[in-house]
């Protein structure tokens, strides 16, 4: 199963819930791939220190019969990891000349399905050639929208988008409330009556603001690792579980 984790909206969470997603379905003994595909390679500095000879941009420009050559193991059993690094925006520009540009990222993740039960995706926030490429190549897109102004347009742009590139009206995700503070009740109201439409792709678990998630990402640690017992890790381990049971 590939998952992207994707908004066109920054800030709402997506990189947090990539890793820690991946870290909770590796602890289940699924072997995960984690992709970074964002130029900022915040999920590659949560799991490794050092810089690696090869990143996903090799992963998107070599041939997919190469793409292992750009996996890195990480120090938790089951999860490995295709780092990012900032060379990744020239990586982007490279692609805009090449043929079935969008569908790279794809390709090379094919030759990689038999060796991963779980592959997710970290995709930069804005919709651009890496974007494409993520969206094409997952099975499942999980948007996570925070509360509060503006939080429907990214979901909106980022559907719009996967529709025209799978040339599909029905494409297969699912919404992911972040950072969600129980104490807006009446930001939280109008945020729930704007997302109706969308209520049957809403997740059950919703991911609440917490000092732990702000604290582990500080330290670049997953919040399973940094607070076991806190709520974030509570609340991502159920939504490891949740995904578990969908099948789109």
């Amino acid at each position: 199963m590939i998952y992207a984790i994707t908004n066109t909206k920054g800030g709402v969470g997506k990189t947090t819930t990539a890793t820690n997603l991946a870290v909770e379905f590796a602890d289940r003994k699924k072997h995960t791939l984690l992709v970074d595909l964002d130029p900022q390679a915040h999920a590659t500095r949560c799991f490794l220190k050092n810089k690696t000879e090869r990143d996903v941009g090799d992963l998107i420009m070599d041939k997919p019969s190469q793409a292992i050559r750009s996996v890195t193991q990480t120090e938790i059993t089951n999860l490995d990891i295709v780092p990012a690094s900032a060379r990744l925006t020239e990586t982007a520009e490279l692609l805009s000349g090449r043929i079935r540009r969008e569908e790279r990222l794809g390709r090379a993740l094919e030759s990689l399905r038999e060796n991963y039960q779980v592959i997710i995706i970290d995709c930069p926030p804005a919709l651009g050639i890496l974007t494409y490429n993520a969206v094409n190549a997952a099975d499942l897109l999980i948007v996570p929208v925070q509360p509060g102004v503006g939080a429907v347009t990214g979901l909106k742009a980022i559907l719009e988008t996967a529709q025209e590139l799978r040339d599909q009206d029905d494409v297969p995700y699912r919404i992911l409330i972040t950072m969600y503070d129980m104490r807006t009740s009446r930001t939280n109201t109008i945020f729930e009556e704007l997302l109706e439409e969308h209520k049957r792709r809403l997740l059950k678990t919703i991911i609440s603001k917490s000092e732990s998630l702000n604290q582990a990402n500080l330290a670049r640690k997953p919040v399973s690792r940094f607070q076991p017992s806190s709520r974030g890790a509570n609340e991502y381990s159920a939504l490891c579980n949740e995904l578990l049971r969908i099948r789109k």
